[in-house]
């Protein structure tokens, strides 16, 4: 059995990922500095909140709700982190670099150091910390009538985490019920694409080693944040653009035609009783528009459609385009807005701290375009090693179970075998592949077209989405990849799961039958990136 502490530090030696700073960065970021306040507004006489989640040690943003006669001035205070991090400087040149803080099943790999991160930039309670406030001025239903950006000192009155958040909504206290009503309202003066996607953290026990995966909780408390946040972020981008400053935009692009042909061959029922006639769409449709609201009626219909299917939910996640940084304002399709940036997590994320710096004329020589396209790059990577750190927990806590049978479901085919996910009383989740060779009973052979395994003499089927039982025969901890067995399926009485007639039945592929053994370095370089999609962060 491989000991955790080792495979940490393959890890984290083979992703180069460094938690260390320069001694010449330290240096740099060790400089306090509260005593320049002139032309900072104070807001320490607000009641202002701080949720984040349990164990939070980075608060980059705060909330206060003042309630007038007939509005709402709603302040998101976001850590001013372009105060201590100066353009071209060493340490803007470093948190340039990560571009992001690199969050793990057990550490975080911070953008900034700890003394900034953790410290003089996070926004601890009853403590003077200097802030950039987007102050936000409601009408009596939270439409937005007009927002201003400043330079804040503020004193943060309550942090607290979003558990702590609900039990002080339920004991009916006075500035947590305001902050809900408001959240409320804001969402509904908007539309958007509300995906159920369930994100998973791994539980350690006491020697800091894999206990158990289970689904991250969120509370109600979770979507007041994220609506302020938004305004937030929309109110950045407005701002950025009636300024003609060069700004990062997150912009969401309009899913392409051929990806809205090919889900509905693969899921016609998604389709069923849509407002919008999708091959009335595709004979003018090129994508070009983030805001067509066509598209956005026909993908809130699929959404809701698939509402408590997760294969159905991934298979719409997967016809849409990824989120990324522009310095064009595109518009975001998900949130249906032509205007988005971010401006809430300047600790955690560097567009952030660009779009503070591009507000107070603070710039730097960079060519945004270029410096887009790594954070772009940098972004894939830093999510495609926070899936794979968590298959390591996965393959770790499975490594003692090698021979036992799991419940799965097929969440992928390819021509080398067939992608699974299983779960356990530990393991809320974990992926899997079956080889071709794996799949016994028959010679199966894989349909492009339809994404089908179809079995050559008994013409059943395997498809996306199908339940089956597997069972464990091999594990890799150091690579968090793990080999199953199909040993039954679950019959239904699906049109899908009979026989297909032997006249439709394909003739066996050079490149795809069970057992060929050219086919499992291919099976490897797919495997260890494989994994379901979960939903744009929407902040």
């Amino acid at each position: 059995m491989k000991n955790f502490d080792s495979i940490k530090s393959a890890f984290m030696q083979d992703a180069k990922l460094d938690k260390k700073f320069s001694k010449e960065i330290l240096q740099e970021a060790s400089k306090e500095n509260f005593s320049k306040t002139k032309g900072r507004e104070d807001f320490r006489h607000l009641h202002i909140v701080c949720i984040d989640p349990d164990g939070a040690k980075d608060h980059d943003d705060a909330i206060s709700i003042e309630q007038t006669m007939h509005s709402y001035i709603l302040g998101v205070h976001i850590a001013d982190v372009s105060h201590f991090v100066k353009p071209n400087s060493a340490l803007d040149k470093e948190a340039q670099k990560r571009g992001y803080t690199q969050y793990l099943p057990w550490t975080a790999v911070p953008m900034l150091p700890e003394i900034l991160s953790s410290d003089l930039c996070s926004l601890k309670e009853n403590e003077v910390r200097f802030a950039f406030s987007c102050i936000i001025t409601l009408d009596d239903k939270c439409k937005v009538r007009k927002y201003r950006f400043v330079k804040s000192i503020i004193k943060v009155s309550r942090s607290i985490t979003y558990k702590q958040a609900m039990n002080l909504y339920e004991k009916k206290d006075k500035e947590i019920l305001l902050l809900a009503k408001v959240a409320a309202s804001l969402k509904k003066t908007r539309d958007v694409l509300e995906m159920e996607s369930s994100e998973y953290q791994c539980i350690f026990s006491k020697n800091d080693e894999p206990e158990r995966i289970v689904p991250r909780e969120s509370d109600k408390s979770n979507s007041w944040i994220e609506e302020c946040m938004l305004a937030a972020n929309r109110c950045c981008a407005l701002e950025l653009q009636k300024r003609k400053l060069s700004g990062i935009y997150r912009i969401h692009e309009a899913p392409d035609p051929k990806d809205i042909s090919e889900i509905m061959q693969a899921e016609p029922n998604l389709f069923w009783c849509s407002p919008i006639d999708p091959n009335k769409l595709l004979k003018n449709y090129n994508a070009e528009n983030s805001q067509d609201k066509r598209v956005f009626e026909l993908y809130s219909h699929m959404v809701k459609r698939a509402k408590g299917n997760s294969v159905l939910t991934h298979r719409i996640l997967r016809s849409m385009q990824k989120a990324q940084y522009s310095a064009k304002c595109d518009g975001h399709f998900a949130l249906h807005w032509k205007d988005y940036a971010h401006f809430t997590s300047p600790i955690r994320r560097y567009a952030d701290l660009w779009c503070h710096r591009e507000l107070t004329g603070n710039k730097k020589n960079t060519d945004v375009n270029e410096l887009c396209k790594n954070l772009n790059d940098a972004e894939i990577i830093n999510q495609k090693l926070e899936r794979k750190a968590l298959k390591l927990c996965a393959s770790y806590l499975l490594q003692d179970q090698i021979g036992q049978t799991f419940k799965a479901e097929i969440q992928g085919i390819e021509e080398f075998g067939v992608f699974i996910s299983i779960s356990s009383s530990t393991i809320a989740i974990a992926d899997g592949l079956v080889h071709m060779r794996d799949i016994p009973g028959d010679y199966y052979v894989y349909n492009e077209s339809l994404g089908i395994l179809v079995g050559k003499r008994s013409g059943r089927r395997f498809k996306r989405g199908d339940k089956v039982t597997v069972k464990l025969i091999k594990v890799n901890p150091l690579k968090g990849e793990n080999d199953f067995e199909i040993v039954a399926r679950e019959l239904t009485n699906s049109s899908s799961n009979k026989p297909l007639p032997k006249a439709e039945r394909p003739a066996p592929s050079s490149t795809a039958f069970r057992g060929k053994k050219s086919l499992q370095s291919s099976a490897r370089q797919h495997f260890p990136d494989y994994r379901r999609p979960k939903a744009e962060n929407r902040n």
